[in-house]
């Protein structure tokens, strides 16, 4: 196949956004590191790994892997739209284009096993509460950390097409125009010649993230976490619930409650992303404000993967105790 080298225009900024506006992904990406570098220090200790902490301990390591990169190169086009500098120096077109290409690869792969590993907690779950007995069999630490990893495994592997057919070029000369769009930059991307092919990617892509990644993982945690509320609304049990299985309960209950409120309007966009695609008719609405509609998504994104520690601590007294003892400790340290 032939190749042909384009230039694709990148901004993370809305337009006339307020510069407070756009330090807010910077700050909540932040705090979503130290939050679930914390949960795994936790759920790292032995008496915490094991059982569905595994799945957990899945959930908070593709929640962070899926803005490290981004948030380097985030803060590095942040500082530069703060100082209003020439958006097509050299330097910022490699580090941008680079961090940017790996950076979104990452966070969408991660993201998907994000969301694969809230599913697979959520059936989980739902077997242990609804078939207690036969339950503990088929969901031991074992199988449990296989699953998580096989599910890293998938994801990893229906995303290396990403890496491979859409190539920043580093041997591309600059941008020709020499634009000068505060916060904008231009990166060479290699890609297949064909047109057709190119479209034919793109457009099973989206189907098949739609429907895989978007529309049936939101069924199946709706219908999932709409039985858990009614368990915990009748207290009805097929078993006599420990005070533990409760928790367990609620714990998920709420993690899927905001998963939901972030994904089902990225379930939306992507799906009308798709119309768009087959039926070539662009909607107006999503063309005029792609940016603000992108910026708000992805706020709603990162917000869900930092309450996972804000569920830990309302729901669950020992990791509350845990959390407490382990600040006592360092503040003690500290003061010696």
């Amino acid at each position: 196949m032939e190749y042909a080298t384009y230039y694709a225009r990148f901004s993370w900024f809305p337009k006339d956004h307020q510069i407070y506006l756009n330090l807010i992904p910077a700050i909540l990406q932040l705090m979503l590191v130290v939050t679930n570098l914390f949960i795994l220090v936790v759920f790292f200790r032995r008496k915490w790994f094991g059982g569905v902490n595994l799945i957990l301990i899945g959930m908070a390591l593709s929640d962070m892997a899926s803005v490290v990169l981004l948030l380097v190169s985030y803060l590095f086009a942040l500082t530069l739209h703060i100082h209003s500098v020439d958006p097509q120096s050299e330097f910022q077109i490699h580090f941008l284009c680079i961090t940017y290409k790996y950076g979104t690869n990452l966070s969408i792969t991660f993201n998907m096993t994000s969301i694969w590993l809230m599913m697979f907690l959520g059936i989980v779950k739902f077997i242990l509460v609804r078939f207690p007995l036969k339950a503990k069999l088929y969901t031991t630490s074992r199988r449990l950390l296989m699953g998580t990893m096989t599910i890293y495994l998938i994801t990893l592997l229906y995303n290396v097409p990403r890496y491979l057919t859409d190539n920043y070029d580093i041997a591309a000369k600059l941008y020709p125009r020499k634009l000068k769009e505060t916060g904008s930059f231009y990166c060479a991307i290699k890609s297949i010649k064909d047109k057709n092919f190119q479209m034919f990617l793109q457009r099973d892509d989206l189907l098949i993230r739609s429907i895989c990644v978007h529309v049936i993982p939101v069924v199946v945690l709706l219908c999932t976490s709409t039985y858990f509320c009614y368990k915990l609304s009748k207290r009805s049990y097929d078993f006599s619930p420990t005070p533990a299985s409760k928790r367990s309960v609620k714990i998920v209950t709420a993690l899927t409650i905001v998963h939901l409120i972030s994904e089902i309007p990225f379930s939306v966009f992507f799906c009308l992303q798709y119309y768009m695609v087959v039926t070539k008719q662009p909607l107006n609405f999503i063309l005029e404000n792609g940016y603000q509609l992108i910026f708000a998504l992805y706020v709603l994104r990162f917000m869900n993967y930092l309450s996972n520690f804000w569920v830990y601590i309302l729901f669950n007294k020992k990791f509350r105790d845990t959390c407490r003892s382990f600040f006592c400790r360092c503040r003690s340290q500290a003061i010696i």
